[in-house]
């Protein structure tokens, strides 16, 4: 199908004139489509682009410019995903389906919070190696109550447009999936609450109703959620054509370039740089505008 750029945020029409003159001095056309009506809180516009000769990364790297420039998502996509043909999605829990970093939070519990929230948003960035930062920040935790976690998890907020989100991925049947760096504990829950399909995250080892400082099993990291998302889509025979996977941290930049719309959602600046598709203006439901549907046909299907 059509290469596509979206346009997520607060704009006018004169904005739109604007972009279109911007996207003609670079030999490119398109057709214009609103996503969204007039009054809703964001606008969403789709151009369908005529002309597609162009140096995809280039292009990216203009249109990033631009969004950071103007606070609006200029989200350029090669290919447009069928999203009403079955397909695999796949999502990081921590910062994406919910507002929350788990590891920080079981650390306010143990007293700790600033000294891991610090390591965290390093590691986070791509600052610090992922699997050495785990291993540190999970050992600070030793002692704490294992009684605790069910009102950490209680107090967590989920991502914006999860609900809708999910409700439309499965109405139109797709496998969702989430690769998580954090416990099991928390993502089983996630997946119970929305209905999801599975679930890879790492296990925390408990004894005596107390965390050991220890996981059990293979860390998931970056080149462990990349492995998985391969299996799944292998595994629910699947085209490559049909695989999204969202996440706003480095260790998730590998599955996110991996797969058919990789989408950063809320990332960090390294991850918006390096991932195919930075979206900061949006929840979890602004995946539905980049697969081409209206909030008209969103609001029929979850109402």
């Amino acid at each position: 199908m059509s290469a596509s750029i979206t346009l997520i945020g607060s704009f006018s029409s004169e904005y739109l004139n604007q972009f279109t003159a911007w996207l003609e001095k670079r030999g490119l056309e398109g057709s214009l489509r609103m996503l969204t009506n007039d009054g809703e809180k964001t606008s969403v516009a789709e151009f369908l682009l005529t002309e597609h000769r162009v140096d995809s990364a280039q292009l990216r790297a203009e249109l990033l410019i631009l969004a950071n420039q103007t606070g609006i998502d200029h989200i350029y996509q090669s290919s447009r995903i069928d999203i009403r043909a079955p397909g695999v999605a796949v999502f990081d829990m921590d910062s994406t389906l919910i507002k929350a970093e788990v590891m920080d939070e079981l650390a306010v519990e143990a007293g700790i919070g600033e000294q891991i929230s610090a390591v965290t948003a390093s590691a986070m960035r791509g600052e610090i190696d992922f699997v050495e930062s785990f291993v540190q920040r999970l050992a600070l935790l030793k002692g704490l109550s294992s009684d605790v976690m069910d009102s950490v998890y209680q107090r967590i907020q989920p991502m914006d447009g999860i609900s809708t989100l999910m409700t439309v991925l499965h109405h139109y049947g797709w496998h969702t999936a989430i690769l998580s760096g954090g416990f099991t504990y928390f993502a089983d829950r996630v997946k119970d609450d929305y209905g999801m399909s599975e679930v890879h995250a790492n296990v925390l080892e408990i004894q005596d109703n107390a965390l050991t400082g220890k996981h059990l099993g293979e860390i998931v990291d970056g080149e462990r959620k990349k492995h998985l998302l391969t299996n799944i889509v292998n595994t629910q025979s699947v085209p490559w054509e049909q695989t999204i996977a969202c996440g706003d941290g480095a260790n998730d930049l590998l599955m996110l370039n991996h797969a058919a719309l990789g989408v950063a959602l809320h990332a960090k600046p390294l991850v918006r740089e390096k991932a195919p598709c930075p979206m900061n203006n949006h929840g979890l439901d602004g995946i539905l505008y980049l697969l081409g549907m209206t909030s008209s046909e969103i609001r029929q299907l979850v109402a």
